[in-house]
């Protein structure tokens, strides 16, 4: 039997699922009895383990943090586990089609979450499916392992290996990245920075979704005394701008509304920052208000449009995984506080405390304080190892695509929570990489190349 030719066979099986799979928005909300992640996270979560018992796997479910579906009969100590999750990031704004119903237009399927990570689980399923029906034997069991908080703090990860002890499998890989393999992923550090005032302030910033995302609008509601210095300031600062700042006087103040560019909090080049946007324009301005004026100082003074840390002191590199990116994602400055959330992706042969001391030094100069919000250590498993070279020669001999490397990358994937283990997958060469962007997109083509890797790399790692 031809294992690549027959998985394609449940292709438009794939397609329904994904579809159904991303018609449940599944980001985080306040927790609820049994639902920690709160009802879309837990649904979805139910979902993907109801797909894997209706192909015929033993599923568990694990207190709506995490689940399992099992193939085979191996021992738990040489099982080769896959690791997805069906949590996404929230949907943000400037969608050409409803980002939950999963619509398909001229061959793409449109939703959030069918890059990251529903689709390629999903996926990933059905080729341990196919291998299933095949009649082919494993010696080793395999274990599709489900997350449903990888987006905002690995929650699941830490309940189930963590509080709950399950066994590490032997090997694994994550279909949450891109191919080919991912050798090495760079330390994560989410760094919370915090002030408080003894008043009320008479102005408010807000912009962002969430740490580990480039965002794409910032709001601030100035004073009116803010009025003149902001409309003397707005074509002076716009021109020649792709992304624009605007203001208008609304219920008695001033709206200003900066947009720019999601993206990836990993690549924060591919993206345009509408908070740093916001905060260079502020600079232009003469403001009187202290307390604005001290924080848009510290923005300018180390941080400006920069992402590699420079200014703060931080802009390390290294052979196997390059430079350091830095992403301010998220802040809200009202009331009577400031908070802003950094994400830093430093690289592998550096430590968390190197990065996290250069930034509380520079926050103490304007009375600011850092804390460590979440961290991960970076992976990294040898290039020359079984599992890396034999998902090499896989990607390789599916794609044709002979001169491929093994890659480093700034994101995070489950690829960390267990050792042995790397990111395979799923976005192709000639995919464009638009997680956690708007228009969150699946061309439908590239799911036959999907799947015949997957299948395969099933198929030679647990044979």
């Amino acid at each position: 039997m031809n294992l690549q030719d027959f998985v394609l066979n449940y292709k438009e099986d794939v397609i329904k699922s994904i579809q159904e799979s991303v018609r449940i928005k599944s980001v985080q909300e306040a927790p609820l009895e049994g639902k920690p992640f709160g009802e879309g996270p837990a649904k979805a979560l139910e979902n993907m383990l109801a797909l894997g018992k209706s192909l015929g796997f033993e599923v568990k479910n694990f207190d709506n943090y995490a689940g399992h579906i099992d193939f085979g009969t191996g021992s738990d100590e040489e099982m080769i586990g896959i690791l997805g999750h069906v949590d996404v990031v929230p949907e943000g704004t400037g969608w050409d089609y409803p980002p939950y119903e999963a619509k398909i237009v001229d061959g793409v399927m449109y939703g959030r979450g069918v890059l990251d990570d529903k689709g390629p689980t999903i996926t990933a399923l059905y080729a341990l499916k196919a291998i299933k029906d095949s009649g082919l034997k494993l010696s080793r069991k395999v274990r599709v392992i489900v997350g449903a908080n990888e987006e905002t703090g690995w929650g699941c990860m830490n309940h189930y290996f963590g509080e709950l002890k399950m066994p590490e499998p032997a090997m694994s890989f994550t279909p949450d990245s891109s191919f080919p393999v991912t050798f090495a992923e760079k330390g994560i550090l989410q760094t919370l920075l915090t002030k408080k005032y003894n008043k009320e302030l008479d102005f408010s910033i807000s912009g962002g979704v969430a740490f580990n995302s480039v965002p794409d609008s910032t709001v601030g509601i100035f004073p009116l005394s803010m009025k003149e210095e902001i409309f003397n300031n707005l074509d002076k600062y716009n021109e020649g701008k792709e992304y624009k700042i605007t203001a208008t006087e609304k219920d008695g103040k001033i709206e200003v509304v900066s947009l720019g560019k999601a993206s990836h909090g990993a690549r924060p080049s591919n993206g345009y920052n509408a908070i740093a946007a916001l905060f260079t324009f502020l600079n232009m301005l003469k403001i009187e208000n202290e307390e604005l004026k001290n924080v848009v100082e510290f923005f300018n003074e180390y941080i400006k449009m920069e992402f590699d840390g420079k200014l703060l002191g931080i802009n390390f590199q290294d052979e196997p995984s390059g430079v350091l990116t830095l992403t301010v994602g998220k802040m809200e400055f009202s009331g009577t506080e400031l908070m802003f959330g950094f994400d830093v992706r430093y690289p592998v042969t550096f430590k968390q405390d190197q990065v996290f001391n250069e930034i509380v030094k520079r926050a103490e100069t304007k009375g600011i304080t850092a804390t460590v919000n979440s961290a991960k250590n970076p992976l990294y498993v040898p290039k020359d190892s079984f599992l890396v070279t034999t998902l090499m020669n896989i990607y390789k001999d599916v794609t044709g695509d002979v001169d491929a490397k093994p890659v480093a990358i700034g994101g995070g994937t489950y690829a960390r929570a267990v050792s042995n283990a790397v990111a395979f997958g799923a976005l192709l060469k000639d995919q464009e990489d638009n997680m956690h962007q708007k228009n969150e997109y699946l061309e439908l083509s590239k799911l036959d190349t999907w799947l015949k890797i997957y299948v395969q790399a099933i198929y030679d790692l647990a044979k």
